[in-house]
């Protein structure tokens, strides 16, 4: 045989060895009945993130109905994945002989995912795909946001509606709490958990949303909540619910009252806490006199009502509690009160005259009066000081008081003493009263004159030196 026949007879040869392994692998290419496609199967996102990759799905075989799967391992294991069709989460998915169906896959990531890349393996039927989410930023140690806005039936903005987060379960303990803006809306922070939320305002049915989630670096808008008005409510309103006054005073308090529920309301006006020999009443102005005890206020009306208290006269300065109450057949409003009556000090200085006449070389002694003229309160430590010209010295007796209560008085006797050498004149004495509350000042004139004797002694020489001359005259006068 030539060496040209051999060829073919080997080529012949070989291919008979190798034809079942290549009709084998010609019925796997076959049997590969579903293909999935992705023209960006990796995508870069920061943790929280959700990526979002579009699948193209092809049967390569039969009509039939395949199951949507997936595997992750490590730290993908734990996200949130699913297959979407217009929005909605499917997991099964019918793809016709020859026909092709688009279906997207979902990867909703932890804010506190690890930086780094992850594969996440698909398998449809036979088809399989791996997907990489590559976390380039995470939010490790951040908390989530839970946002929502109340709003009326009428869907007028509530304002002051408080939204208390609490655990996830009856009686749980509450974790935060903020009051929603003049827009009605409230912005809160929270740590990763699941939570009950309770919005509340009085005159307002209470809502619960339960199970809300809020994750790692990531908004939860609940949304527009309304809450519904109740029948019968009134917000009452005190302005400077606590007032501090002096004894013979008559405090006012003013009160808003607004019905904010559906239907008109009458309430009527008691006080609790009068103590004896009080006297109150609710007026319609600051400066009327007519008490009344009723009032009618039309729903979403608001009407001003004054308080006034008249305490007796001789009152004693204290703090005093009283408690207002507004009530409608439906319930009762009650508002604190305080009252602060501080004494009124004052004092009387007086003498029974202001003009004293004494002679060279006396001493000065006279009586001052001092008494507690106000209303309440004891004046202390009262002690008196005299103020005069040079060389004068004074003595009070007593030193001072301890305590003088209203009323009361005390006599205090004031010893002057003007200078040897003094000259014959008017001198101004002041005294001056001081407490620790209050203190006084009088002024005293003090008429120094000379002794009667030296003017008898003067007239009884001028009338010696005429005698005198008298005689002489007889003497001599003649000659």
């Amino acid at each position: 045989m030539t060496r040209w026949m051999v060829l073919p007879t080997l080529f012949l040869l070989l291919f008979s060895l190798l034809a079942p392994y290549l009709a084998a692998a010609q019925v796997g290419v076959i049997d590969k009945k579903v293909e999935i496609r992705c023209d960006f199967p990796g995508q870069k996102i920061e943790a929280g993130d959700t990526a979002t990759f579009e699948l193209t799905l092809v049967n390569h075989g039969d009509t039939a109905t395949y199951n949507l799967r997936y595997w992750a391992y490590r730290e993908a294991k734990n996200w949130e994945m699913k297959f979407e069709e217009d929005d909605k989460e499917v997991y099964k998915v019918l793809l016709p002989k020859g026909g092709t169906k688009a279906v997207t896959f979902v990867v909703d990531t932890p804010g506190d995912a690890k930086v780094g890349e992850s594969p996440i393996h698909v398998h449809i039927g036979d088809g399989r795909i791996t997907l990489y989410v590559k976390i380039t930023k995470t939010h490790k140690g951040e908390k989530g946001t839970l946002e929502l806005t109340v709003v009326d039936k009428d869907g007028e903005n509530v304002k002051g509606a408080t939204v208390g987060v609490y655990k996830d379960y009856t009686g749980g303990a509450l974790i935060e709490q903020m009051m929603t803006t003049a827009e009605g809306k409230v912005s809160i922070e929270l740590p990763k958990g699941t939570y009950r939320v309770e919005i509340e305002k009085a005159g307002y049915k209470s809502v619960e949303k339960r199970g809300v989630e809020i994750r790692i670096g990531r908004r939860t808008d609940l949304g527009i909540i309304p809450i519904e008005k109740e029948l019968f409510f009134a917000e009452v309103v005190v302005k400077s619910p606590t007032k501090t006054v002096m004894v013979g005073q008559n405090p006012i308090y003013e009160f808003e009252i607004k019905n904010t529920g559906k239907c008109d309301d009458t309430y009527r006006l008691s006080l609790q806490g009068l103590p004896e020999r009080w006297y109150a009443r609710y007026k319609e102005s600051v400066a009327g006199t007519e008490e009344i005890s009723v009032i009618f206020i039309k729903s979403g009306s608001e009407k001003t009502l004054y308080l006034e208290f008249v305490p007796p006269y001789n009152v004693e300065p204290g703090e005093y509690n009283f408690t207002s109450i507004i009530a409608s057949p439906t319930r009762q409003y009650e508002e604190n009160l305080t009252l602060k009556v501080r004494g009124s000090y004052d004092m009387r200085v007086y003498s029974s005259r202001y003009r004293y006449r004494v002679n060279k070389g006396d001493t000065v002694s006279f009586d001052l009066g001092v008494s507690n003229s106000g209303h309440g309160s004891s004046l202390t430590n009262i002690s008196v000081e005299v103020g005069a010209s040079e060389g004068w010295s004074a003595d009070v007796r007593p030193k001072s008081v301890a305590s003088l209560k209203p009323g009361d008085s005390r006599i205090f006797t004031i010893l002057a003493v003007p200078p040897a050498d003094i000259v014959a004149s008017d001198y101004k004495l002041s005294v001056k009263v001081k407490s620790e509350q209050v203190e006084k000042e009088e002024e005293f004139i003090i008429e120094i004159k000379e002794r009667s004797n030296i003017a008898i002694y003067g007239v009884a020489i001028l009338a010696a030196v005429v005698l005198c001359l008298g005689f002489m005259f007889r003497k001599y006068g003649r000659r």
